[in-house]
Order: C-alpha cells, then sequence, then structure tokens
C-alpha cells in the first residue's frame, strides 16, 4: 500500500512531463510551420491560426495578387494586430485598403509602413506610383531602383517600368541610377530573351541615352540585347548599340578589327567574329608580333576554297575599302586569302585584292549597292596547302 502511495506522485509527474513535451512540441512546429510558410508560401494556408503571423503576410500577398481586396484588407488588420511594428503588416493592410478604394486610409498606412521600413515591395511600389502622379520622376526612380535591386526581375513588370522608359524626364531619372552600376544593370541588357519589339525599342532609347551620360554596358553585357533586336530585324538599332556599348569593336563597319574579342567556341553575336569550322582547317588565335589585339592562324590543305571566318555587317550604299593582313610563317605576304561580300549565301564573286607594300595589308574597294540589309563579309583559304597568318582586317568609306 506504501508502495503503491509513493509510485503515484511519480506518475502523476510522468504524466505531466509528457504533456509539457507534447504542448511544447506542439507549439514549436505550428511556430515552425509558421516561418517555413514564409519561403514556401503553399504551407501557409497549414498553419494553425493562433500561430499564424509570417503565414498571414503570405496570405496577404496571395490575396492581392488573386485581386481579393476584402481577404488582403481583413488579413492586413490581423497582421497589424499581431505584428503592428513590421512594415509588411501596414504595408499588406494599406494595400487592402487602397484596393477596396479607401484610399485615405491607405496613404496613411503606407505612411506609417514607409516609417517602420523601406525594404517591402508593395511600400515601394505605392510610393513610386505616388511620385509619378505628382511627376517626380527622381523619387520614382529611386523607388524602382530600390524594388529592383531586391527583386531584379520585376524588369518585366512593364506597369513598373513603361512610366520610366517612355517619359524623356523618366529616363534621364532611371538613367542617374544606372550610373550607380546597380545589380539589376546587368540584367536589364541580357534578360530579354522573351521581351517584345516595343519595349525593345524603349530599351534602344534608355540604353542611348545612357552611353551619352557615360554608362557603358561592355560587351558581353550589351550582346544579349543586339542579338534581340537582330531577331526583331531592328538592325540598325543593333549596330548602333553594339558600337556604343562595345568599345572593343570599333566604330567602323567591322566589329573587332583586331580580334581582341574572338572566342573561337563561342561567338558573342552575328556582328562578332565568327570563326567557321570545317575539316580541310584548323584556325588557332595567337598574340599578334607587336601591338595589341591577336592573330588568327590557319593551316591546312582544302581541296576547295574553305571559309574561316565571317561577321554580318551592315553598310549604308557606298564605296568603302576593306584591308587586311595576311602573311605566311615566315613573314611575307600570302595571297593565299579570299574575301567576299554577299547576302545570304549570294556569291557576286570574290574580291579583288593589291597588295601595299607600304603599309603591309591587302586592300580591295568594295561598291556596295544596298542589296540587302545585313550582308556577311567571309574569308576563305585557296584551295592546296595553306599555312598563314591573318590579322587587323578594316573597312573605311571612300570619301
Amino acid at each position: 500500500m506504501a508502495a503503491s502511495t509513493h509510485r503515484r506522485p511519480r506518475l502523476i509527474v510522468r504524466i505531466c512531463a509528457g504533456l509539457a513535451l507534447l504542448i511544447y512540441a506542439g507549439l514549436a512546429l505550428g511556430s515552425g510551420l509558421d516561418r517555413i510558410s514564409a519561403k514556401q508560401p503553399a504551407l501557409a494556408v497549414r498553419v494553425p491560426g493562433f500561430f499564424a503571423s509570417e503565414a498571414l503576410r503570405v496570405l496577404g500577398a496571395q490575396a492581392l495578387q488573386q485581386g481579393n481586396a476584402v481577404a488582403a484588407r481583413q488579413i492586413g488588420q490581423r497582421a497589424l494586430r499581431d505584428a503592428p511594428t513590421d512594415p509588411q503588416s501596414a504595408a499588406l493592410f494599406g494595400a487592402g485598403s487602397l484596393a477596396n478604394g479607401n484610399r485615405a486610409i491607405a496613404d496613411r498606412a503606407f505612411r506609417i509602413a514607409g516609417q517602420l521600413g523601406w525594404r517591402v515591395p508593395i511600400t515601394q511600389t505605392y510610393w513610386m506610383n505616388r511620385a509619378l502622379a505628382q511627376s517626380d520622376y527622381r523619387i520614382a526612380a529611386l523607388r524602382l531602383d530600390a524594388l529592383l535591386r531586391q527583386q531584379p526581375e520585376l524588369l518585366n513588370d512593364r506597369q513598373l517600368t513603361d512610366p520610366m522608359e517612355r517619359n524623356p524626364a523618366g529616363r534621364a531619372a532611371l538613367i542617374s541610377r544606372m550610373a550607380l552600376k546597380p545589380a539589376w544593370l546587368g540584367p536589364y541588357a541580357k534578360a530579354v530573351a522573351a521581351t517584345p519589339r516595343d519595349v525593345m525599342m524603349q530599351r534602344v532609347e534608355v540604353l542611348t541615352e545612357a552611353r551619352k551620360a557615360g554608362v557603358v554596358m561592355g560587351c558581353d553585357t550589351i550582346a544579349p540585347t543586339v542579338y534581340r533586336l537582330y531577331e526583331q530585324q531592328l538592325l540598325s538599332d543593333a549596330v548602333s548599340l553594339w558600337r556604343a556599348h562595345c568599345p572593343a569593336a570599333g566604330p567602323g563597319p567591322v566589329s573587332d578589327p583586331d580580334f581582341t574579342l574572338l572566342d573561337l567556341s563561342k561567338p558573342l553575336i552575328m556582328l562578332s567574329w565568327q570563326a567557321v569550322g570545317n575539316e580541310a582547317l584548323t584556325v588557332t588565335l595567337s598574340p599578334p608580333l607587336a601591338g595589341s589585339g591577336k592573330r588568327l592562324a590557319v593551316e591546312g590543305n582544302p581541296s576547295r576554297p574553305a571559309q574561316f571566318l565571317r561577321q554580318a555587317v551592315v553598310l549604308a550604299r557606298s564605296r568603302y575599302e576593306l584591308s587586311w593582313q595576311a602573311s605566311n610563317l615566315d613573314g611575307n605576304p600570302s595571297d593565299r586569302v579570299l574575301a567576299v561580300l554577299d547576302c545570304g549565301g549570294e556569291t557576286k564573286g570574290w574580291l579583288s585584292p593589291k597588295f601595299d607594300a607600304a603599309k603591309g595589308v591587302w586592300h580591295a574597294e568594295v561598291i556596295w549597292d544596298g542589296r540587302c540589309e545585313m550582308p556577311e563579309l567571309g574569308f576563305y583559304a585557296v584551295a592546296g596547302p595553306v599555312n598563314l597568318w591573318v590579322a587587323q582586317i578594316r573597312m573605311d568609306r571612300i570619301p
């Protein structure tokens, strides 16, 4: 009897301890699920109401995306009660109020949200739109910059970018932010594979004005924009931006005359040099004997003229002088290089070069009749044994 009496308090203690562990585990599970929902929004609806904090803000954002203004405002109220000093709570309530047409309440909520912190995208978007309504493009650009630094993918949101890109004052303000080299500057020119034509035309204006303001994207960064413009048949814009933002391309019709950008395994774009692979020739790159840039070594024994290099060019109707260096390995001039300018394989015949001993270059006159907008300049090795260097390919307009 005495032993049983002694065991009963121990049993009660164990039961209480077990219940406490279960309660603690439940609290930890609910709290953990709430925290996880911030990164996995699909879990937000499974978080019990007692634990919902992060989940409230997730659910509120989902309601806004779905256009459910009533739910967004109600969830925003709950979020405010849960975490009144969290800037996202006030922003969510403000967005829900605005969607419900309560502009005065929304404005007060967003003022509070702004005072609590500016890292909430909803708040930045609201004050950006307010700035645009007042034609204050400097502040609008500041807000857009903050949004894009957090979420570069918002570059695809035309409601955010169109008002800035279409307006001269908006472009100037946006370019002032670009000059600070924010993280979204690269995606602005690179993430354009699906960008529609009218947006690309806006980007051309921004990037052209940016270059005039001293913002240079660089060859690798501007290449995707140039290629996208080429796909959309905006050829003159493609060439203009390529020359403006890729200094190594040079100002002449032939881009990269010294092979500075040439990558034998991965051409940048159609306006840069492309080495042509074939079984008859081996092409390698080497530094020049003197100066900067590179030389192209061509070796093989083709049974007929074989192409080893090409580049798309845009030419106005005019007379041009095409020149290049070609020499044997012993340094003597080599006449075993052929050049042609054609439209989609429609060859009008090889150019007839002459050697200028004083300058050490081959040169040929090109009379361009404009029969296509973007012809291809191609270089071939003649049939038979070939072992030579090619360098410094240039094209100059004859006055």
